[in-house]
């Protein structure tokens, strides 16, 4: 009695309204918050930059985010004051602070402070803005507004000037120069010098106003404490609580590119396209309902600043998630199914099933009469009939009759798919018994199992193909049966592996199957796979299925994931980059864990996921991804592990060479799905994939380098430039051109003094050569010749012809001539006089020898000469 009663209580409280709109759901929302790095949990204002970084004024600090990590900054980094308040990007890139002590202003990578607001620096600033002539305006929270000319004079405007408060929340310009000030008392607007203000009066909901933007049509858009408030110059639209917003008092508005208005109140947040709104609370994903501050960025993702609760990041209404705290009965969803008559059942593991009949759902348990709640597969047949396949075995549904099968009829259990084919019969895939085919009234016609031809008795998944033919997927392989024969397909024909969870038939009559491997489909021969070599984010793939669009979803591990086939065949690499896309948790699916079977596409073309957390009901159409190309960027330098200034090219000594280089692909849909491309170049011969940030090269060797990276998100979108960084490890000294001169030269000096060496030792040689030449010649030729000369003297003396004596006479004479002429060259052969005295002294007895029968007075002059220098 008392589970009969709690099923009644699940049946009224937890599911009051049709599936499609039930209470309790939760949305894709992401929340950033003190343990995730934000320096504070109350955030009062949020920008993004033109980098694409998101900026966050906090209670204590300010901070910067790149989608994965948070870089805090306070006092004693340069800010006036750590309470910051406003924040703002002007149309040169500065980012402009407002505290409460005044205005900082970001540039450069640092924080400075202007000179010209020194008025300013008492104040706290609670808005920022930039006109169209490129002069900015502050609002203070007691001292009005703060024009800053671009001539640099400061221009105070307040109650003494004709506004109806100084406290100036927001400030916005319209297309004609208008500037509108959101004030505690009124909305206000300077336009050609002159201040106009709309109250209560005038048709505004309340004059305590809190924002203010310009919408499309160039409507002013105000946020108050009585709710939201559009002027179209003439006359006040307002709208509140019993319009849809969720609360009264709005603090913040943000327009999304689809003109969405979205509102930040002290009790959530609410969507409006202009007629119907939508509530964002505590319910749907909200850390926190009071909203301080928000900001739509590039990618249309929603970031709300909250009081408390940090910021959470919305990314859309694309996801409504289920799970045992929203009033699944398990979260272990493993099928869906749907009526003709728009009935629409969800069957889970341990949950047994939930039934939405005329808008209110129903569940179906054992105590209900189900025989058991370990539900695997269910399907409506074309009498709309329902047959359940469980861990028990097989049950039917009709005419809200439970009709049970007891063993001795169907003796099958484990039941994982039923299939209607077009002959009336009905075939049952059983985890362990094979392959049945029955009756509708649950007659064994046949059974298939290994013994008559299956690859294996696990069947996890049948269907019928356009000539009859029944395909099955099994733990073996692929089997066709057709004219009781049973032909088998494994990863010898194709399949990438023999694991098979899924198969379908195509919108073109193609049979794919979703295996342990990746997916394959089937051209009339054999299989062709499409793996992770092929760009499949993920190898286990639970189920497959095919949209109305002709789009695949494939379900894995890790997610689900949305496949364009037209797109991986073509030509294009663009758009062969963009063919998978991987929806994750990050993204908002209830968990990334799908299970086998658990995919369904309704009447209206909304997709149903089931996992192991829950259940995911999806609207493709509202879903675009991440159309926004990442901007990437070069966040650090590291040397030997030591940080390095990147303001100018680096250049590192030689012990510096391990370099880890870090950066950042900026992509708030999906931060963990970013991809990068690097190189480094002379390093990477090509270009480098990793879904790292950064990467590490040891021992590099000397010389200049240009390393450079691009981002890809995860719809496939690269982004445009490339981010570079330039730096250059210089050589050590025994490299460098000085020392290798130096090197060279004392080498040089060695061979040098080696040579010159070898040069005196020949000399030296050369001289003994020379004057044991000379006494050679003198000893021996000399002496022989003298002897000679004596001789013919002593036989000119004997008695001898006349004729012979003269003979004699004239060799006596050549001996005599040829000794003088032998003593030159003995005296230029001996080395011994190599001296300037010994040529002087040989000069002068030459010149004896020539001159002196012809009577010639020679004059010699040599007393500058140094007689002991050698020639």
């Amino acid at each position: 009695m008392m589970r009969r009663f709690k099923a009644i209580l699940l049946f009224f409280v937890l599911f009051p309204v049709c599936v499609v709109q039930l209470q309790g759901q939760t949305y894709p929302i992401r929340a950033y918050s003190i343990e995730s790095g934000l320096s504070e949990s109350v955030v009062n204002d949020v920008i993004q930059d033109r980098d694409g970084y998101l900026w966050m004024a906090t209670g204590y600090g300010l901070n910067r985010f790149d989608g994965i990590e948070f870089l805090n900054y306070f006092e004693e980094h340069g800010l006036n004051s750590n309470r910051v308040r406003s924040l703002y990007q002007d149309r040169t890139g500065k980012i402009w602070i407002g505290t409460e002590q005044g205005v900082n202003v970001w540039m450069q990578d640092s924080l400075y402070r202007f000179s010209e607001l020194e008025a300013l620096q008492q104040e706290i600033v609670i808005s920022i803005m930039e006109d169209s002539n490129g002069e900015l305006w502050f609002g203070t929270d007691g001292s009005g507004a703060w024009q800053l000319e671009r001539t640099g004079g400061l221009i105070q405007y307040s109650t003494a000037q004709g506004l109806r408060s100084n406290q100036v929340r927001a400030m916005a310009e319209d297309p004609k120069g208008g500037i509108w000030f959101a004030t505690r008392n009124g909305l206000t607007v300077l336009e050609n010098g002159n201040l106009q203000t709309y109250t209560m009066n005038d048709g505004l909901p309340e004059n305590r106003l809190r924002d203010v933007l310009i919408g499309p049509g160039n409507h002013i858009w105000v946020g108050t404490r009585n709710g939201v408030s559009r002027f179209d110059g003439k006359t006040f639209t307002n709208w509140s609580v019993r319009d849809g917003l969720v609360s009264p008092r709005v603090r913040t508005l943000s327009m999304s590119k689809d003109s969405l208005l979205w509102i930040g109140t002290e009790a959530g947040v609410s969507s409006f396209d202009g007629s119907v709104f939508e509530r964002f609370t505590a319910d749907e994903g909200l850390t926190n309902t009071i909203i301080y501050s928000s900001t739509v960025d590039k990618e249309g993702n929603i970031w709300m600043g909250t009081y408390g609760g940090g910021v959470n990041q919305i990314l859309g209404t694309y996801f409504r998630n289920y799970t045992v705290s929203q009033g699944l009965p398990n979260n272990l969803v493993t099928t869906f199914s749907e009526s003709s008559t728009g009935e629409f059942w969800v069957g889970t593991f341990g949950g047994g099933l939930i039934q939405f009949k005329d808008g209110l759902p129903h569940h179906m348990g054992i105590d209900e009469g189900l025989p058991d709640d370990r539900v695997f597969t269910i399907t409506h047949d074309s009498k709309d009939r329902l047959w359940i396949g469980m861990q028990w075995g097989l049950a039917r549904i009709e005419n809200e009759r439970i009709q049970t099968y007891p063993i001795q009829q169907f003796p099958f259990r484990r039941i994982r798919d039923v299939m209607e084919a077009s002959d009336g019969s009905f075939w049952v895939a059983s985890y362990d018994s094979g392959l049945v085919n029955i009756t509708e009234n649950v007659e064994i016609k046949s059974v298939w199992k290994e013994a008559n031809g299956l690859p294996d008795n696990t069947v996890l998944a049948i269907v019928e193909a356009a000539d009859g033919s029944i395909w099955i997927a099994t733990y073996g392989g692929v089997s066709r049966l057709k004219d009781g024969e049973i032909t088998n397909y494994s990863m010898e024909e194709g399949v990438p592996n023999n694991g098979v969870m899924g198969i379908i038939r195509d919108q073109n009559n193609a049979i794919w199957i979703s295996t342990f491997g990746g997916i394959a489909w089937f051209d009339g021969r054999r299989f062709r796979s499409i793996t992770e070599e092929d760009g499949l984010p993920e190898r286990v793939c639970y189920f497959i299925e095919q949209d109305n669009d002709g789009l695949f979803w494939i379900g894995t591990k890790s997610g689900v994931v949305r496949f364009n086939v037209q797109q991986f065949y073509s030509d294009n690499i663009a758009e062969r980059e963009q063919a998978f896309q991987l929806i994750t948790s990050e993204q908002g699916l209830v968990g990334d864990e799908m299970n086998l079977g658990a995919v369904y596409e309704d009447r209206e073309g909304h997709l149903w996921f089931g996992g192991v957390e829950g259940l995911s009901h999806f609207f493709p159409t509202r879903y675009k991804g991440s159309f926004a190309a990442p901007e990437v960027s070069i966040t650090g330098l590291r040397a030997s592990g030591r940080p390095i200034s990147l303001k100018k090219s680096p250049k590192l000594s030689h012990d510096q060479n391990l370099v880890e280089i870090q950066f950042s692909g900026i992509s708030f849909t999906s931060p963990e799905q970013v991809l990068y491309e690097y190189k480094l170049d002379d390093i990477d011969l090509e270009w480098q994939r990793t879904s790292e940030r950064l990467v590490r090269y040891p021992s590099l060797p000397p010389g200049k380098y240009t390393f450079r990276v691009h981002a890809r998100n995860s719809n496939g979108m690269w982004s445009g430039e490339y981010a570079t960084v330039d730096f250059s490890i210089n050589a050590p000294y025994w490299m460098q051109w000085w020392f290798v001169m130096l090197l060279i030269l004392i080498v040089a000096g060695i061979l040098f003094m080696f040579y010159y060496n070898y040069r005196i030792k020949k000399m030296i040689d050369i001289e003994r050569m020379r004057v044991r030449i000379a006494s050679d010649l003198h000893d021996d030729v000399g002496a022989s010749l003298t002897e000679v000369a004596l001789q013919s003297d002593f036989l000119q003396a004997s008695n001898l012809d006349n004729q012979y004596k003269k003979t004699l006479s004239q060799i006596g004479d050549q001996c005599r001539k040829i000794v003088t002429s032998l003593d030159d060259i003995v005296w230029s052969i001996d080395a011994r006089n190599d001296t300037v005295g010994d040529f002087t002294d040989r000069m002068q007895d030459y010149i004896n020898n020539v001159l002196s029968q012809k009577n010639m007075q020679v004059l010699y002059n040599f007393e500058e000469l140094n007689m002991g220098g050698r020639l």
